[in-house]
């Protein structure tokens, strides 16, 4: 029983009988299987519940795994010293004159 021996249950059925004397004995023998019952089902009912949640765990499928997406940042095309230099030595593009708006032009050339 609880690892005792039998020298140590009389002694403590020996104080126990000291302490509350023979009439109330029977009685905190009672009081204490009963305690101890209680503890033994409700130690039943949580173990099942444990069970039953584990075994809802264990059935239940898991989602598929969502594809991880990189990061990436696009770094912006860095102008250098020689791009500028080709852009003014660049030929100018030529526009045909209809889509010049030539109106300052022609009222400068009237005057």
């Amino acid at each position: 029983m609880f690892g005792i021996g039998a020298g140590e249950f009389i002694l403590i059925l020996v104080v126990g009988l000291i302490v509350f004397g023979p009439s109330k004995l029977p009685e905190v023998g009672r009081s204490i299987g009963k305690a101890i019952r209680e503890f033994r089902k409700a130690q039943s009912a949580l173990t099942n519940a444990l069970s039953e949640t584990e075994a809802q765990i264990v059935s239940t499928p898991k989602p598929a795994p969502q594809p991880v997406v990189e990061n990436k940042t696009v770094e912006p095309q860095r102008t250098t010293v020689g791009d500028v230099t080709e852009m003014i030595n660049a030929k100018p593009i030529a526009v045909p004159n209809d889509k010049l708006n030539l109106a300052k032009t022609d009222a400068v050339k009237e005057s």
